[in-house]
């Protein structure tokens, strides 16, 4: 066989797969919107993962945590959690804020009001703020914020910005979530692909069966059921990418409204140039894997009838 009669049996096999879709118009759409409707869960949920993505790794500033220190912790207290706070490797820096230090910022906060009349003591704790080495995880934070809190006179020791931590949470679990539906949603693709091919190929059995006595090799049978699983992933993939755009544009306003009360200006992001050719790619080849299971099935099974 050489190459130019190769490339026509292809062309004219697409061209035959293709002409399948004007032949059963109502049919071939109600899969079409099956198939796009289940890959366009996994494909909008990698959408909203990459774009908080991005959106955590500009927090560039870790969480502190504040440790507010009994009432009557005195100056011996303070200099045995300065101390323990330089020893522990976890820690970048730390800043403590007096008592005193912090009744004025408040009384200047407050326009000038004389507090200490007010009141017949300062109310107010001594404070250290505290700094992490690094950017720690969520896990790390917690075991660093409990231990700091089992420090000598620290009544508690409070995390700051916990939201960061719930989305750092949120987005694991969303992304643990995007996985599970990815493969699950791929098995089921390929499984409706080869559903949708056999019934193809049980329409034409007569013929296929004709064919397949007259010596045409099983690439002969199966090539054109394969280029029909082609076109249907590729179509399903491109309305799948439409219904994407549709839901980020649709969802973006009730999202920024939520996280806008917090400061958080999440950018939102669509597929680059070469996802949406991966994805296409990554379709494609599920649709022609589920095709080429029920061809090889079917072929498996006439060979079976022969013998």
């Amino acid at each position: 066989m050489n190459l130019k009669h190769y490339f026509s049996l292809h062309t004219e096999s697409a061209k035959s797969a293709a002409a399948q879709f004007v032949r059963q118009p109502f049919g071939m759409f109600l899969i079409l919107i099956m198939l796009s409707i289940a890959m366009t869960l996994p494909l909008s949920l990698y959408l909203g993962v990459q774009s908080a993505q991005a959106l955590i790794g500009k927090m560039k500033e870790a969480p502190q945590i504040t440790l507010y220190m009994e009432l009557s912790a005195d100056s011996g207290d303070n200099e045995e959690v300065r101390k323990l706070l330089s020893q522990d490797k976890r820690i970048e820096k730390y800043e403590f804020v007096g008592k005193q230090q912090g009744l004025d910022e408040l009384q200047k906060s407050m326009g000038g009001q004389d507090l200490v009349s007010m009141l017949d003591e300062n109310p107010l704790p001594d404070v250290f703020i505290v700094t992490p080495q690094g950017h720690p995880a969520p896990e790390q934070m917690k075991a660093l914020q409990n231990d700091l809190n089992e420090f000598p006179m620290v009544e508690s020791a409070q995390l700051d910005a916990e939201w960061m931590q719930t989305l750092y949470q949120v987005n694991d679990f969303i992304r643990k979530i995007f996985y599970f539906l990815a493969v699950t949603l791929s098995l089921a693709f390929v499984l409706v692909a080869h559903n949708t091919i056999r019934l193809q190929i049980l329409s034409r059995k007569e013929e296929i069966e004709i064919t397949k006595l007259l010596g045409a090799p099983s690439s002969f049978i199966r090539r054109p059921f394969l280029y029909q699983a082609a076109w249907q992933s590729l179509l399903a993939a491109g309305v799948s990418l439409v219904l994407c755009a549709w839901l980020m544009a649709s969802s973006r306003p009730l999202v920024n409204q939520i996280f806008k009360p917090y400061g958080v200006n999440i950018e939102w992001r669509f597929f680059t140039f070469s996802e949406i050719l991966l994805v296409l790619l990554v379709v494609t080849a599920l649709g022609m894997g589920g095709a080429w299971l029920a061809t090889q099935q079917h072929l498996l099974g006439f060979k079976a009838k022969k013998s």
